[in-house]
């Protein structure tokens, strides 16, 4: 592909959840592109973005339209480029803990794509669990917490529609649609 592409994110279906009475998505989308000559871009949409997309208690089968503000961007087509999207359950987690996933998610792409020129989802995973560890205080023991519920990296190979399959087990799993243009 050669010249800018538009990459839209259009809805996230949710195609199985394990906790009774659904659950509390966040999703977090960073765009990039690696130019033919090295140079990496990564787009990210802002944290404040990303907090009340969402309603609560979203059940199995439910299909939610995803807000312009973090799932639309443009970029250049010289070389290659995709979509990176990580799903959490809020449950009753303290914010600060979102924002600390947030924070080594988008900078834990961008870090990758520099030194290696692609996105390792088992080290992003585990650098954003690192960074949320030690952000909850006795109380929280009895509450539900922050659940990482699906991460993928989409390369984005040509124009045209597709999916973004989220999902660290059979009881979590959701579909993220898109289009390039």
């Amino acid at each position: 592909m050669t010249g800018r592409v538009t990459i839209s994110l259009n809805e996230l279906h949710c195609e199985a959840q394990s906790e009774q009475g659904g659950c509390e998505p966040y999703l977090f989308t960073s765009f990039y592109a690696v130019g033919s000559n090295g140079e990496v871009s990564v787009t990210s949409p802002k944290h404040a973005d990303v907090r009340e997309a969402f309603d609560n208690d979203i059940e199995a089968g439910t299909t939610l339209p995803v807000p312009q503000e973090i799932g639309q961007c443009e970029l250049p087509g010289d070389g290659k480029m995709g979509v990176v999207a990580l799903v959490i359950d809020e449950d009753a987690g303290r914010i600060i803990a979102v924002d600390k996933a947030h924070d080594a998610f988008h900078q834990g792409i961008d870090s990758q794509l520099r030194e290696k020129g692609e996105v390792d989802c088992a080290s992003l995973l585990s650098a954003i669990k690192g960074a949320i560890h030690g952000t909850f205080d006795y109380n929280d023991l009895h509450r539900d917490q922050d659940d990482i519920l699906g991460v993928a990296v989409h390369a984005i190979s040509g124009h045209g529609p597709f999916e973004v399959h989220l999902g660290t087990s059979d009881e979590d799993r959701f579909i993220l649609r898109g289009e390039a243009r």
